[in-house]
């Protein structure tokens, strides 16, 4: 594909030009080479594998082309939305868990779509246990969001998937998951990596908040101050959704939960209202954190940390996405020290910030060397004509005492 006919086809879709991992991704499905595509979250990974896979499905052919696998149902209906208005002549099928399992297998009976999307369960179901649906034949296994199907230890159910097959292999990740490149060479051909992750930032402030004695007076401190359009809080348990919605309804605030508990029917139903903006605020789990794409997150709010550091990554990455800005809160409690020190190393930036009178104040960090105010503050102290004894020690008296009125001075500043 041109990038021409490419950069026309992304702008009818409503994107001003492809991102980087779609020109890549295109140049690659064109040479026909197997590839492992690390890109953070937002970057347009789902349109960087549907278009090329488009244009190499042959129309003629009935008969299952593309394996689409996907970790989640939400993420499974949420290709299939997107493949609705570019497919055209291409047949396809997402196979989700709010379909009854009878009617599944006699679709697949009758009919073998051209690009099948799935997840692993769902998939080896149908494919190894009632073998209806015929994948022998793709030439194009997608995995999509594969950190999650390694984090999930969904390898179990796709490796008698894809045990024989010949296709060429295309994954996508926001993260590179251990192990990930040596079960692909074990059933395809060695792969060639392309990783995004240095080159592809998204514009994202991350702020860290104290949490205090009282975390929830700090967490209502900051709705106070903040007034998104669109606001995902992440919590780390199930139990604690439905804990923190109440309290944030009983406020007054326009809020929804999403949540694991809920059937699947009742999580789309909610999905689609928060695509329609009819909420400000999501109080969700990780489900919410892989594979969903809700237009117009401006804030992010971690009211607990994630149970592994990489989920943070996936977090954040809901807002500031195909170039907008965001802004990530996460509150501070010593206990999680740890991972933000690792997340520090992994290159996320920290803002240490507080919150005053409806307004973020961010802290600057102390430097380790003086500031030019301080070193013209120690330059103005009068030396002595004759140096007596104890003179050193009024000396350093002198200086701090000099330095403390730079900073009191700093202070009321603020």
């Amino acid at each position: 594909m041109e990038i021409k006919q490419l950069t026309k086809i992304i702008k009818e879709l409503g994107f001003e030009n492809p991102t980087e991992v779609q020109k890549i991704a295109f140049k690659y499905f064109k040479e026909e080479k197997s590839t492992v595509f690390v890109s953070p979250t937002g970057t347009g990974k789902t349109h960087a594998y549907l278009i090329p896979l488009l244009e190499q499905i042959n129309p003629q052919k009935q008969l299952t082309q593309a394996l689409i696998l996907v970790p989640t149902n939400e993420l499974a209906y949420q290709v299939s939305e997107m493949l609705k208005p570019i497919a055209k002549d291409i047949s396809f099928k997402a196979i989700t868990a709010r379909e009854d399992r009878k009617r599944l297998i006699r679709f697949f009976a009758n009919q073998q779509p051209m690009i099948v999307i799935s997840t692993p369960g769902r998939l080896y179901d149908l494919v190894v246990k009632e073998n209806v649906v015929k994948v022998h034949q793709a030439k194009y296994l997608i995995l999509d969001e594969a950190d999650m199907l390694f984090d999930y230890d969904f390898m179990g159910q796709i490796s008698p998937v894809v045990e024989n097959l010949t296709s060429l292999v295309y994954v996508f990740s926001a993260t590179m998951p251990n192990n990930l490149v040596k079960w692909i060479n074990s059933y395809f051909a060695k792969v060639e990596i392309i990783d995004l992750s240095d080159k592809i930032k998204l514009d994202i402030d991350h702020y860290l908040l104290p949490a205090g004695m009282d975390k929830d007076l700090a967490f209502f401190n900051l709705l106070e101050t903040i007034n998104p359009l669109l606001c995902l809080i992440f919590v780390s348990k199930n139990e604690k959704i439905d804990v923190l919605f109440e309290k944030i309804r009983d406020k007054g605030y326009n809020v929804i939960k999403l949540s694991a508990k809920m059937s699947v029917r009742e999580r789309k139903t909610i999905i689609a209202e928060v695509k329609q903006l009819k909420y400000q605020y999501v109080v969700a789990s990780d489900l919410a954190a892989r594979g969903m794409d809700f237009e117009g997150v401006t804030h992010v709010i971690n009211y607990q940390m994630p149970y592994q550091s990489e989920y943070y990554i996936h977090r954040s990455g809901r807002t500031g996405r195909m170039g907008a800005h965001g802004e990530v809160f996460s509150f501070f409690e010593e206990k999680e020290a740890r991972k933000f020190k690792s997340l520090e190393k992994a290159g996320i930036k920290f803002i240490d910030a507080r919150i005053r009178n409806k307004q973020i104040i961010v802290r600057e960090k102390v430097s380790k060397g003086l500031s030019e105010v301080e070193i013209q503050a120690i330059r103005k102290i009068k030396k002595p004509a004759r140096v007596k004894p104890g003179y050193r020690k009024k000396n350093k008296q002198l200086i701090e005492k000099a330095l403390q009125e730079v900073r009191r001075r700093k202070r009321r500043k603020r």
